[in-house]
């Protein structure tokens, strides 16, 4: 078991909040445990009681002061009698990646004023200092260990984006730079006819939602009506299309009537065939690329073993290739910290997934990964750009193309209360912020921080913002580059900015809409006017 004390204000708090909380171990994987706050006793403490022996590490939210508030992880630790102190093993971890991604990027050599060997230095000696009194007087080990936490958080954030503006210079200066690096998400049903315009003027593709409930919603009766009017305006206009996923097993994709066999894999199989060979014999002529399956690896809605994901997966890439063979097909991987594993050991570990995948020998262009961030469900709590960073490169391995899928909100999610299925109680809708919390200047910072870092990268090939507009049944709140009324935010400013200045293009104006559009806010332009 593990233990470890908390400190706030140098004494032991009554009450711990544990958000996103759970083990990994050593390859990395969570592990299954119990992990709570015992209150019980004068020195209260986080418990975790796991499944299985080894070394493990426990990952957290945890406030950083005017860094924000962002999930963060402790080094590798055996278990002890004696509890550890939280705040020093977080910035352990942290100081540990500080100076590993130094040596690993050759970053050594930045100029002693730079922010990084400052921030570097500064944690160091933070660190001893919390070592040296973490026999004496652990509350001050827990105060300065804080310190030295946020701290190296600073540094490595600035870290991740110097060396990205170094990869993104070098791409730019050896002519490395995708041809269609920034495109845009659009839901069908909900999509304005008005954005097309801006859509097609400030953006190298779009990417076209076409979930199975809304094809087909009564089992055997589809309906397209609200998919080929974009269909026919992209080929019209000549706007390339990512569509997808066809095959998409979260809640807003799956129809409820396939529930219904969520125990029988084989007639699952023949259904999912059946619908993909609808799908793509349909838009193949229009599409240039099929998101073709999205979160098989998360399995949270059918009880599949792991033979029958791995077929499943094969399927449906074969049938794709095989009925559209000149298209690009991608797999999208979401949740890839893989926080759901911990609790669901019928899934697949996301980097094992790729893995399985990528050595299978099925033919398929790329990984699509959906990072939405900024609600308190599980794989969207807030991460900081350095672990952002890291975890694109652990895709690199693979020798596929890499294609993310972003979104943060323009305003705190709190208004969301998001159910608890076990006992139907509202639970904790705080989901952590990255430096404030989330406003339209937070979320357009974060946009172009993300954009940089990726496009960095010389396996990424593209960032798509995920819901051009805010709509009721978006899956991030309020993460739309326009709001209902279709007025700009910043963040769409920013993104178009980032794009024409990557990309050596003369400034423009993205189309306007067919409607004079009034601001409702001092935030937001109406789309068109200045984006």
């Amino acid at each position: 078991m593990l233990k470890f004390a908390v400190y706030d204000h140098g004494q032991r708090p009554g009450d711990w909040p544990l958000r996103n909380a759970y083990l990994v171990g050593a390859d990395g994987n969570p592990v299954r445990a119990e992990i709570s706050y015992d209150r019980d006793g004068d020195e209260p403490v986080i418990l975790c009681d796991k499944r299985e022996a080894g070394t493990a590490a426990l990952v957290l939210q945890h406030g950083c002061g005017d860094l924000g508030e962002v999930t963060l992880q402790t080094c590798l630790l055996p278990e002890s009698n004696d509890p550890y102190i939280l705040q020093l093993e977080l910035a352990r971890h942290r100081l540990m990646t500080l100076y590993t991604r130094l040596e690993e990027w050759s970053m050594f050599d930045l100029d002693p004023d730079h922010t990084v060997p400052k921030r570097a230095n500064k944690a160091r000696e933070h660190f001893i200092a919390a070592l040296c009194a973490q026999k004496d007087d652990p509350a001050r080990a827990a105060e300065l260990g804080q310190e030295c936490l946020t701290t190296a958080l600073d540094g490595s954030e600035e870290l991740a984006l110097a060396h990205s503006e170094l990869l993104l210079n070098r791409r730019r200066e050896t002519s490395a730079l995708p041809n269609r690096p920034f495109g845009v998400g659009l839901s069908p049903e909900t999509a304005d006819a008005r954005v097309r315009g801006p859509v097609a003027s400030s953006f190298d593709f779009m990417q076209l939602s076409i979930p199975w409930r809304l094809l087909c919603p009564e089992e055997n009766d589809y309906d397209w009506s609200a998919v080929d009017p974009w269909m026919e305006w992209a080929a019209q206009s000549k706007v390339p299309v990512v569509a997808g996923p066809i095959i998409g097993f979260d809640p807003q994709n799956l129809p409820d009537w396939l529930y219904i066999w969520e125990h029988d894999y084989d007639t699952v199989r023949d259904v999912i065939y059946e619908h993909l060979e609808r799908v793509v014999e349909r838009y193949g002529p229009v599409v240039d690329g099929w998101n073709v399956l999205s979160g098989l690896h998360v399995n949270n809605h059918f009880t599949f073993n792991f033979e029958q994901l791995v077929d499943l997966s094969r399927m449906v890439l074969m049938l794709t290739r095989k009925l559209d063979p000149s298209c690009k097909t991608l797999v999208e991987v979401r949740q890839p910290f893989g926080e759901y594993y911990a609790a669901n050991q019928r899934s697949i570990p996301p980097l094992i997934y790729a893995d399985l995948l990528a050595q299978s020998g099925v033919p398929f262009d790329g990984f699509l990964l959906r990072l939405p961030m900024g609600q308190a469900v599980q794989g969207q709590f807030t991460r900081d750009l350095m672990q952002l960073s890291c975890l694109l490169e652990e895709y690199a391995i693979f020798g596929k193309p890499l294609h993310l899928s972003v979104a943060a909100p323009s305003a705190p999610v709190t208004s969301v209360m998001i159910a608890d299925p076990k006992d139907d109680q509202p639970v904790d809708p705080s989901c952590g912020h990255w430096r404030r919390p989330w406003s339209p200047v937070v979320q357009s910072h974060w946009l172009e921080a993300v954009c940089q870092i990726a496009m960095s990268k010389p396996f990424v090939e593209s960032v798509v913002w995920q819901d051009f507009m805010d709509h009721p049944q978006i899956e991030l709140p309020m993460s739309g580059l326009v709001n209902e009324s279709l007025q700009v935010k910043e963040s769409l400013h920013r993104l178009i900015g980032f794009r024409r200045s990557l990309l050596g293009l003369d400034e423009e104006k993205p189309a306007p809409p067919n409607r004079n559009a009034n601001s409702d806010s001092g935030n937001h332009q109406p789309v068109g006017a200045g984006a």
